[in-house]
């Protein structure tokens, strides 16, 4: 035989013809080759991209997915059908492709695999159906056919012959080269397909021609194909293989596979598809030890768990992220990763990192790999269903002590012994300085006050009519009508308003490199700006935001209010429509769990959250709650469109043109969009009266209704788009409650629902937090979006309590909780310094004075518009183009916001670039923050309005010109040192006419420069 093997096959067969001998088709030589094969179960790895540059087992690179439909992991109910599940689209799909090592020219190829065609859901008579294996040279499309002169090997409908009319097996070079089986296809059936692709004519060069197929052969059965074809025209060589659907498997089709191999013998093929497991090679192995009893947890299983493996893997948070000493977690119930399939030892994960002869991935690292007796028993644990002692190891309960996760008790409020305090807020924060020794600050004068409510409650100052009136109120609740005025006031929404849309990080284009505009996502800041000018109930509030597609009340304000979830960015240059959707959907949660729950979940994309009781499964259960929707523009029903020609106004130039370039490209012509949104939608849970229009991007995310209605939710293992792990229902994160089995009337309206509900342990105090830190300037926890374990502990646990219950008893009522810290006496006091107070408590944690800090990038321009009476104070509509500013000279909040193009002052000032949710603004001071407000051409202009002005009013005289500055600028008269030095500066000759009059406008610019005017008093 080892001279018969080295010799050429066409020699052999010579000479066997001239001895008169044939070869049967078991018997015929073929030169081998190494077997090729993938098990395909629930460890195999998938992905939506190829590597070209790793070769393993004779493969190179892993599976390729399909951007369309992919195959994806999902463990059967019926353990013996493969884990890999294909679904139908309507269409032409390849969802599972992968590239050979080698490039096969082999004058014969066996190929076998497995696969199941499940049971129609749907009672009805049998559709036609379509689902073949084929070889190419090339891995195509996702939509390519494979057909002319590509081997096919699977099932159809067939148009000919005594099965016509009948889903049977077939083989086939193309359409007009195919060949018929009697042999129907049975749904819910395992199949196991042996086919031999042979070339009729020996040569590298020459083309395929045959194919022959057994169908469930038996072992004898290797000379009785059930169905051949010859003589046909194919191609000579293959390097691919992958599996087709099309017209006819329907979305509702689902197919399973498993069991891929590629020999040279019809043996070893045979015997792989029915071995219990492969060796690292693929071949047929069987174990030297085989444990035949039956197999004790306690006394076999735990002692060897263990001493060696639980001193890695055990405990809430384990070194290597994987828990063995609590069994759902072995099923992968958190991570999506199954380390084992009861009564199924093949090919598993937690066996083959037993068992590797790798010394770097073999466990345990230390020590001697287990022995073939403890392998064995491992085997025969599995094998006989996992057994496991809950009373040794039991399931641990999720739950936390943290005090984040508790639910809300209402606190008395505390009686002190100076005095009795009016506003609960001043009782909480006196009784704490008198434990510590602090001595709260006097009463600001009535000047300070004033200007530090209106800058705070406004974000404008007050005028100096404004500031007059309030000093001649002497009545005893003056200032208590002073904060009812202001919260009352349109301007009060569009300060609050900011706050928000910092959190939700919106901004009005797409982001990432092209940052084309998203013409009308103004509507959602106008939303924003006017919920909060009526007092909407915070619960509400969040209701439209989350589910607004699905409400028929409000139908437009609802639609709009989606734009909270649309303020997602999305990657015009990201080519992997999978992968663009899924960061999408994790920008989306990241957000909203920021946002509203004050929780940091990002960890838990790619593991088990590191310091939070988040798992994996609870970052893709909330996951699961928009997974069905897309971002993009919705038509809206009663709002109308203001003309084409005006959109030009709301952005850059540069940026307009560049969106009507992309809009081109797409065939999109922004004239004929009718009245609409940017906003989220959902085809499976949104009013069906909505309508989807087309979105402008450089590669925009398809819109797939059908399959957005299907859209499962599967755990990303490792966090990898491309590793689909166990499917997941809706929810929220276990450690906050029960998600109640049935999500009704929708799982986002149930979600929205528990967010304001009262067993909500973190939404309500997470927004009174939010409402203190824009007051105060720090929260009550200083990390205002991180509540978890790892955040900052409340200096006021029980005033954040009673706010928050305060809130929720109020019908969430944010404006009574603005009315309750603008009316404290804590708000109200001097910024006074206090030695001994420093001393104790040197970070003003516990408000002894009153905490100075810099105005935001918006409330300074703003001021400056209020100081020379310029400010246009319209409210809403669509967004200023930086080129009409100075025509406009509307506030900041409504200046174009495209992310790329932020307004200088936002830019300079620490205003965030709308790329992450941003809780609190940064204060830097750099040297380029006093130039821009020296040589701004904006700021100058301003300077000289206010110096025409003030001539128009004073004359030449010079000193009312100085008291009339500090008061239009400052809101106060100046010292008289002041006013000296000033009306030395305006007097000084100056033989210049020019700089004589530039006077004026260099003293009033410099006021503008003050910290005075830039900080809150």
């Amino acid at each position: 035989m080892k001279l018969i093997g080295s010799l050429p096959k066409t020699l052999i067969t010579c000479c066997l013809g001239i001895c008169g001998l044939t070869m049967t088709v078991s018997e015929s030589y073929a030169d081998p080759f190494p077997v090729v094969s993938d098990r395909l179960d629930a460890s195999t790895e998938l992905s939506l991209r190829n590597s070209t540059t790793n070769s393993m087992d004779g493969w190179r690179g892993g599976w390729k997915l399909s951007q369309i439909s992919p195959a994806m992991i999902d463990p059967a109910e019926e353990a013996r059908w493969p884990s890999v599940l294909i679904r139908g689209t309507g269409g032409r799909n390849n969802p599972l492709r992968r590239q050979l090592e080698r490039v096969y020219t082999d004058d014969e190829v066996y190929i076998g695999f497995r696969f199941v065609y499940e049971p129609d859901r749907v009672v009805g008579k049998p559709d036609p159906e379509f689902f073949v294996l084929w070889l190419d040279r090339t891995q195509g499309s996702d939509r390519a056919v494979h057909n002319s002169g590509i081997p096919n090997i699977g099932v159809h409908l067939a148009d000919r012959g005594p099965s016509k009319g009948q889903n049977v097996f077939m083989l086939r070079f193309g359409n007009g080269q195919t060949a018929w089986s009697q042999s129907k296809l049975e749904p819910g059936k395992t199949y196991r397909l042996i086919t031999r692709l042979s070339k009729e004519k020996s040569g590298e060069r020459n083309d395929y021609t045959k194919m022959e197929l057994w169908i469930n052969p038996e072992p004898e059965s290797h000379d009785n194909p059930n169905l051949n074809i010859s003589r046909q025209t194919g191609i000579h060589q293959f390097n691919w293989v992958g599996f087709s659907t099309g017209v006819k498997t329907e979305r509702e089709d689902r197919i399973r596979v498993g069991d891929l191999v590629f020999s040279s013998s019809w043996n070893e093929a045979y015997d792989f598809l029915h071995a219990s497991g492969p060796d690292a090679h693929g071949k047929p192995s069987k174990p030297r030890v085989v444990w035949k009893e039956t197999v004790d947890f306690k006394r076999d299983i735990y002692p060897l768990l263990e001493n060696r493996c639980f001193e890695c893997h055990a405990g809430e948070f384990p070194d290597s992220g994987y828990r063995l000493d609590v069994r759902s977690e072995l099923l992968g119930h958190s991570t999506g990763h199954a380390l084992v399939v009861p009564g199924n030892s093949r090919n598993n994960p937690l066996l083959k990192a037993l068992t590797s002869s790798s010394d770097t991935q073999r466990m345990p690292p230390d020590g001697e790999p287990l022995s073939e007796k403890q392998i064995a028993l491992v085997t025969a644990w599995i094998e006989q269903g996992l057994a496991w002692d809950d009373k040794l190891l039991p399931e641990p309960k999720v739950e936390s002590e943290h005090w984040a996760f508790q639910q809300v008790v209402r606190p008395e409020v505390p009686q002190t012994e100076d005095r009795k305090q009016d506003n609960p807020i001043d009782a909480f924060l006196a009784a704490q300085r008198e434990d510590l020794g602090l001595i709260a600050s006097s009463e600001a004068d009535r000047r300070t006050q004033i200007r530090r409510v209106y800058l705070n409650a406004l974000g404008l100052p007050p005028t100096e009519e404004e500031t007059e009136a309030f000093l001649q109120d002497r009545s005893p609740n003056a200032y208590a009508k002073l904060v009812d005025k202001l919260l009352a006031s349109p301007h009060a929404g569009e300060r609050t308003a900011r706050m928000w849309l910092d959190l939700v990080r919106w901004g009005e284009s797409e982001g990432h490199q092209h940052d084309i505009p998203r013409p009308f996502a103004w509507r959602y800041r106008d939303y924003v700006i006017d919920s909060f000018n009526n007092n909407k109930p915070y619960d509400q509030f969040l209701k439209e935001q989350l589910a607004g597609d699905e409400l028929t009340s409000e139908k437009d304000q609802s639609v709009i209010a989606t734009g909270f979830l649309a303020s997602a960015r999305i990657s015009g240059n990201q080519m992997d429509k999978g992968l663009q959707r899924t960061d999408i959907m994790f920008d989306i949660v990241d957000n909203t769990a920021s946002a509203l729950l004050g929780l940091t979940m990002e960890c838990a994309q790619c593991h088990n959250h590191k310091f939070e009781p988040i798992s994996q499964r609870d970052y893709y259960r909330f996951l699961a709650f928009f997974s069905r929707g897309q971002l993009g523009n919705i038509r809206l029903q009663d709002s109308k469109n203001p003309p084409a020609k005006e959109i030009s106004q709301w952005f850059s130039q540069g940026s307009y043109n560049f969106y009507l370039r992309e809009a081109k490209k797409l065939r999109i012509d922004p004239a004929e969009y009718p009245a609409h949104t940017w906003g989220y939608y959902s085809p499976a849970t949104g009013r069906e009266d909505l309508e989807y229009l087309p979105v402008v991007n450089r590669s925009p995310l398809p819109y797939l209704p059908d399959l957005l209605k299907q859209t499962d939710t599967h755990i990303l293992v490792r966090g990898d788009v491309n590793s689909p792990g166990l499917r997941v229902e809706s929810g929220w994160p276990a450690v906050l409650g029960t998600t109640p089995s049935e999500l009704t009337p929708t799982p986002r309206q149930a979600l929205s629902k528990w967010l304001g509900s009262r067993e909500n342990p973190l939404v309500a105090r997470v927004w009174v937090n939010r409402l203190w830190q824009m007051y105060f300037g720090q929260g009550i926890v200083a990390t205002s979006s991180d509540f978890g374990t790892h955040g900052s502990q409340p200096s006021h646990p029980e005033l954040l309590d009673w706010l928050a219950a305060e809130l929720m008893e109020n019908s969430w009522n944010t404006r009574h909780i603005q009315r309750l810290i603008l009316t404290s006496d804590a708000y109200r006091q001097s910024a006074q310094y206090n030695a001994h107070n420093h001393e104790i408590d040197p970070e003003n944690v516990h408000l002894w004075r009153w905490p100075q800090r810099r105005l935001q990038a918006e409330a300074i321009r703003d001021s400056l518009l209020v100081v020379t009476g310029e400010l246009n104070r319209q409210v809403g509509g669509p967004s200023v183009a930086p080129h009409r500013d100075e025509q406009e000279l509307r506030r900041t909040i409504y200046l174009s916001q495209r992310r790329s193009e932020l307004p200088d002052v936002m830019q300079m000032f620490d205003a965030p670039e709308a790329i992450r949710s941003c809780p609190s603004r940064e204060t830097s001071t750099v040297a380029l923050q006093p130039l821009y407000l020296l040589n701004n051409p904006f700021v100058v202009k301003r300077a000289q309005t206010l110096a025409d002005q003030i001539r128009e009013a004073a004359g030449e005289d010079r000193s009312l010109q100085i008291e009339l500055a500090f008061s239009r600028i400052l809101g106060r008269a100046p010292t008289q040192r002041e006013a000296e030095r000033c009306l030395t500066m305006l007097q000084m000759p100056e033989k210049d006419q020019a700089v004589e009059q530039r006077k004026l406008t260099q003293l009033l610019h410099s006021l503008m420069n003050l910290n005075e005017f830039v900080y809150l008093p």
